[in-house]
């Protein structure tokens, strides 16, 4: 799903990820989040919605996004 809405360039859609801050030792830190002074990464896990068609009944191996870039 991630590589058709990257290929049909989709303009709506939902996801589902997390906030994140990476510290030196590469370990997420949550209260890094609230000092607004560090880059924050956006991990992506599952599209949940796409051109308005509702994917959450779909298998999740169908809605996942890769850790490939996709």
């Amino acid at each position: 799903m991630a590589e058709a809405a990257l290929k049909e360039r989709q303009k709506h859609f939902i996801i589902d990820g997390e906030a994140v801050i990476l510290g030196i030792d590469g370990i997420s830190d949550f209260n890094a989040l609230h000092s607004r002074k560090h880059e924050v990464q956006l991990y992506v896990f599952d599209v949940l919605a796409m051109g308005g068609d509702d994917l959450r009944q779909l298998p999740l191996h169908l809605r996942k996004i890769t850790s490939n870039g996709c």
